[in-house]
């Protein structure tokens, strides 16, 4: 799988994967992310939130915000067994209408935005006539940006290469480090199906501290670590049908904080295609298009 897909898959399979950790069997966790590859097509629906006491504006924007995440396997095998021939396709969307997609088809990289959604987001600092010039300008309409042209912005291959290996090395290891302390940790069985579990987050804070160290290259001593996680996960057999996680913490005089996000997985039969008539981008269209957004 590619870098971009496995970073994205990786959100919803840290989702599952983390709350099914709590039921403290090994063998459980690797059931759920191997459910979320074991068919051709996988969907992944996330909403957010966050409480706090000066957070209204930003729930606000949460409340029309949500992103859907596609994968499909490109030759009909079940993802798992696609070796890196996955199409995917991200939206964000505001309500019920689409305001981004990308979509990532044979390495070419498809984009879609609809300008006039702004409109719809509380809190935008634009104005009905800006958002209507860039709509004119870039909204309604599909842009190829072929692989070519990605590769003259991007470092070599080999070097992207090594730096998605090796993130994919740091991010196993910050995973097993967490995982460790849930499955250390007291859990709920939910009664559909599935595990809840709550702990505190300067057990993970120590896990993984050793790590993010590494990585930095520098020590960190953080102060004392206040607030604690609640993880969960929807089951459906041995299958991860959703998977939620919420943080709360201390916010000085105000009270608690939190944020939390949900996802909910399908495998319906649902393939990422080319999107007909996309406007393939040029070096030099792209120039025009910058100069006029």
């Amino acid at each position: 799988m590619r870098s971009g897909q496995w970073k994205i898959f990786a959100v919803g399979a840290v989702v599952a994967s983390l709350g099914l950790a709590a039921c403290g069997v090994k063998a459980s966790m690797d059931q759920a992310i191997s459910s979320l590859g074991a068919s051709p097509d996988v969907q992944v629906h996330l909403t957010g939130s966050v409480s706090a006491p000066d957070s209204r504006q930003v729930q606000a924007a949460l409340n029309v915000l949500t992103m859907d995440m596609r994968y499909s396997s490109a030759s009909g095998a079940a993802l798992s067994q696609s070796k890196g021939n996955v199409n995917s396709e991200l939206d964000v969307n505001v309500g019920s209408q689409s305001f981004v997609e990308v979509r990532q088809i044979d390495s070419n990289f498809y984009l879609l935005v609809n300008v006039s959604a702004l409109s719809d987001i509380p809190g935008v600092n634009l104005s009905q006539t800006e958002i209507s010039t860039l709509q004119l300008t870039l909204g309604g309409r599909w842009f190829e940006f072929p692989k070519s042209l990605i590769d003259t912005y991007l470092p070599t291959s080999a070097k992207v290469k090594a730096q998605t290996a090796q993130d994919q090395v740091a991010e196993q290891k910050i995973l097993d480090e967490v995982s460790s302390v849930i499955e250390a940790t007291s859990y709920t069985t939910l009664p559909g199906g599935g595990y809840s579990q709550t702990g505190s987050l300067e057990s993970i804070v120590k896990a993984v501290l050793p790590t993010v160290e590494t990585l930095s290259g520098r020590q960190i001593h953080p102060s004392a670590v206040k607030g604690s996680y609640t993880i969960g996960v929807t089951m459906s057999g041995v299958t991860a049908t959703g998977g939620s996680i919420e943080i709360t913490a201390p916010d000085g005089t105000l009270g608690n904080q939190s944020i939390s996000l949900h996802a909910t997985v399908a495998h319906v039969a649902d393939s990422v295609a080319v999107p007909a008539g996309a406007t393939v981008i040029t070096p030099a269209l792209l120039k025009g298009l910058l100069a006029q957004a």
